[in-house]
Protein backbone atom coordinates (compact mmCIF):
# COMPACT_ATOMS: atom_id res chain seq x y z
CA UNK A 1 0.00 0.00 0.00
CA UNK A 2 1.27 3.52 -0.38
CA UNK A 3 1.09 5.99 1.92
CA UNK A 4 -2.39 7.56 0.59
CA UNK A 5 -3.90 4.30 0.61
CA UNK A 6 -1.99 3.68 4.62
CA UNK A 7 -3.78 7.04 5.56
CA UNK A 8 -7.52 6.82 4.01
CA UNK A 9 -7.04 2.78 5.49
CA UNK A 10 -6.60 4.29 8.92
CA UNK A 11 -9.40 6.83 8.34
CA UNK A 12 -11.91 3.89 7.60
CA UNK A 13 -10.21 2.18 11.04
CA UNK A 14 -10.89 4.89 12.49
CA UNK A 15 -14.43 5.60 11.39
CA UNK A 16 -15.45 1.63 12.61
CA UNK A 17 -17.50 1.96 15.61
CA UNK A 18 -15.89 -1.26 16.35
CA UNK A 19 -12.01 0.10 16.40
CA UNK A 20 -12.66 3.56 17.91
CA UNK A 21 -11.67 2.34 21.30
CA UNK A 22 -7.98 1.49 19.30
CA UNK A 23 -5.04 3.76 20.88
CA UNK A 24 -2.14 4.75 18.27
CA UNK A 25 -0.48 1.30 18.71
CA UNK A 26 -3.55 -1.08 18.27
CA UNK A 27 -4.68 0.77 15.26
CA UNK A 28 -1.21 0.55 13.82
CA UNK A 29 -1.63 -3.61 14.94
CA UNK A 30 -5.02 -3.73 13.73
CA UNK A 31 -3.31 -1.90 10.21
CA UNK A 32 -0.80 -4.02 9.80
CA UNK A 33 -3.06 -7.08 9.22
CA UNK A 34 -5.34 -5.14 6.75
CA UNK A 35 -5.86 -6.04 3.29
CA UNK A 36 -7.00 -3.68 0.47
CA UNK A 37 -10.06 -5.16 -1.89
CA UNK A 38 -12.33 -3.76 -4.59
CA UNK A 39 -15.54 -5.68 -5.50
CA UNK A 40 -17.53 -4.45 -8.69
CA UNK A 41 -21.29 -3.36 -8.00
CA UNK A 42 -23.26 -6.79 -7.67
CA UNK A 43 -20.16 -8.96 -6.88
CA UNK A 44 -20.89 -11.59 -4.04
CA UNK A 45 -17.94 -10.82 -1.04
CA UNK A 46 -19.16 -13.40 1.25
CA UNK A 47 -22.03 -15.95 0.67
CA UNK A 48 -24.08 -17.45 3.47
CA UNK A 49 -22.76 -21.31 4.50
CA UNK A 50 -19.08 -20.42 3.55
CA UNK A 51 -16.95 -20.77 6.23
CA UNK A 52 -15.91 -17.17 8.16
CA UNK A 53 -12.18 -16.54 8.42
CA UNK A 54 -12.40 -13.23 7.77
CA UNK A 55 -13.89 -9.57 9.42
CA UNK A 56 -14.22 -6.67 6.49
CA UNK A 57 -14.65 -3.13 7.16
CA UNK A 58 -16.19 -1.27 4.46
CA UNK A 59 -13.13 1.80 3.25
CA UNK A 60 -15.14 2.63 0.57
CA UNK A 61 -18.85 2.26 -1.24
CA UNK A 62 -22.01 0.37 0.12
CA UNK A 63 -22.91 -3.38 0.55
CA UNK A 64 -25.92 -5.07 1.07
CA UNK A 65 -26.24 -8.10 3.47
CA UNK A 66 -29.22 -10.52 3.44
CA UNK A 67 -30.19 -14.03 4.60
CA UNK A 68 -32.33 -16.89 3.24
CA UNK A 69 -35.23 -18.28 4.62
CA UNK A 70 -37.68 -21.01 3.05
CA UNK A 71 -36.05 -20.16 0.10
CA UNK A 72 -36.14 -16.30 0.31
CA UNK A 73 -33.64 -13.82 0.15
CA UNK A 74 -34.42 -11.78 3.40
CA UNK A 75 -32.77 -8.06 3.28
CA UNK A 76 -30.99 -7.42 6.92
CA UNK A 77 -29.04 -4.34 6.02
CA UNK A 78 -27.18 -1.74 4.34
CA UNK A 79 -23.52 -1.10 5.33
CA UNK A 80 -21.61 2.32 4.43
CA UNK A 81 -18.34 3.48 5.10
CA UNK A 82 -16.77 2.33 8.71
CA UNK A 83 -19.10 -0.75 9.13
CA UNK A 84 -18.07 -4.30 9.23
CA UNK A 85 -19.41 -7.10 8.77
CA UNK A 86 -18.18 -10.98 8.67
CA UNK A 87 -18.03 -10.52 12.78
CA UNK A 88 -20.38 -13.38 13.67
CA UNK A 89 -18.94 -16.37 11.69
CA UNK A 90 -15.73 -15.03 12.74
CA UNK A 91 -16.35 -15.15 17.13
CA UNK A 92 -18.58 -18.15 16.60
CA UNK A 93 -16.23 -20.22 13.72
CA UNK A 94 -19.88 -21.50 12.45
CA UNK A 95 -19.94 -20.74 8.64
CA UNK A 96 -21.36 -17.17 7.37
CA UNK A 97 -24.82 -16.49 8.24
CA UNK A 98 -25.79 -14.29 5.39
CA UNK A 99 -24.73 -13.31 2.26
CA UNK A 100 -23.07 -9.52 1.45
CA UNK A 101 -23.16 -8.19 -1.92
CA UNK A 102 -21.47 -5.05 -2.95
CA UNK A 103 -24.43 -2.63 -3.69
CA UNK A 104 -21.84 0.16 -5.15
CA UNK A 105 -18.05 -0.17 -6.51
CA UNK A 106 -16.86 -1.11 -2.67
CA UNK A 107 -13.56 -1.03 -1.34
CA UNK A 108 -13.11 -3.23 1.48
CA UNK A 109 -10.27 -3.79 4.66
CA UNK A 110 -10.13 -7.27 4.87
CA UNK A 111 -8.79 -8.40 8.44
CA UNK A 112 -7.87 -12.55 8.81
CA UNK A 113 -9.05 -14.43 11.48
CA UNK A 114 -5.31 -15.01 13.37
CA UNK A 115 -5.15 -11.12 13.10
CA UNK A 116 -8.42 -9.87 14.34
CA UNK A 117 -7.68 -12.88 17.43
CA UNK A 118 -4.45 -11.15 18.06
CA UNK A 119 -5.90 -7.79 18.36
CA UNK A 120 -8.90 -8.61 20.38
CA UNK A 121 -6.55 -10.57 22.69
CA UNK A 122 -5.02 -7.62 23.39
CA UNK A 123 -7.55 -5.36 23.46
CA UNK A 124 -10.49 -6.76 25.64
CA UNK A 125 -12.68 -3.40 24.74
CA UNK A 126 -12.78 -4.19 21.24
CA UNK A 127 -13.80 -7.92 21.89
CA UNK A 128 -16.68 -6.94 23.99
CA UNK A 129 -17.99 -4.55 21.36
CA UNK A 130 -17.81 -6.59 19.04
CA UNK A 131 -19.47 -9.08 21.11
CA UNK A 132 -22.16 -6.49 21.70
CA UNK A 133 -22.39 -5.86 17.84
CA UNK A 134 -22.98 -9.29 17.27
CA UNK A 135 -25.86 -9.66 19.92
CA UNK A 136 -27.52 -6.86 18.61
CA UNK A 137 -27.15 -7.85 14.91
CA UNK A 138 -28.58 -11.44 15.61
CA UNK A 139 -31.70 -9.59 17.40
CA UNK A 140 -32.39 -7.68 14.42
CA UNK A 141 -32.26 -10.83 12.22
CA UNK A 142 -34.54 -12.86 14.46
CA UNK A 143 -36.85 -9.88 14.40
CA UNK A 144 -36.77 -9.40 10.59
CA UNK A 145 -37.22 -13.16 10.12
CA UNK A 146 -40.11 -13.72 12.08
CA UNK A 147 -41.58 -9.88 11.58
CA UNK A 148 -41.77 -8.69 14.68
CA UNK A 149 -40.02 -7.38 18.04
CA UNK A 150 -39.04 -9.58 20.38
CA UNK A 151 -40.04 -8.36 23.83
Amino acid sequence: MTDADDNSTLAAICDSHLFKSLDDQGRLQLLAGATSESYASGVVIVREGDPGDALYIVKRGRVEVHTTQEGQAVHLAKLGRGACFGEVALLSGRARTATVIAEEDSVLLRFGRQHIESVLEAYPRVKQLLEAVVKGRARATIEKLVGEPEA
